[in-house]
């Protein structure tokens, strides 16, 4: 099953800092670390190619963001502002359990 947690176009602020999410984004999928206020942990995700990246995620009052590792994986995939973020919880990839996942497109 594939629950996605959010899909957003990316905004100016999301490629000069830190990736924000909406507060009405999907918080209860995203592990307990990240869903609870004041609370920051580290969310490993797969892209699109399989290569898996660690984002810290943040959240503050409901609003969640990507801030330690985002930077660099904005950079290596040259996500601009325009361009649409899907982050998604797959919970049978390849038998291997729950992950996380992020897709990158370009507008």
């Amino acid at each position: 099953m594939v629950t996605i947690f959010e899909d957003k176009w990316v905004e100016k602020n999301d490629t000069e800092n830190r990736m924000r999410f909406p507060n009405n984004a999907n918080i209860v999928d995203l592990p307990f670390t990240c869903s609870n206020n004041g609370q920051s942990g580290m969310l490993p995700v797969l892209d699109e190619k399989g290569f898996q990246w660690t984002l810290t995620c943040r959240n503050q009052n409901g609003t969640i963001y990507f801030t330690d590792g985002w930077k660099e994986f904005r950079k290596e995939k040259r996500i601009r502002v325009g361009h649409r973020v899907t982050l998604y919880k797959d919970d049978y990839s390849f038998g291997s359990g729950a992950q996380y996942k992020i897709i990158v497109m370009e507008n």
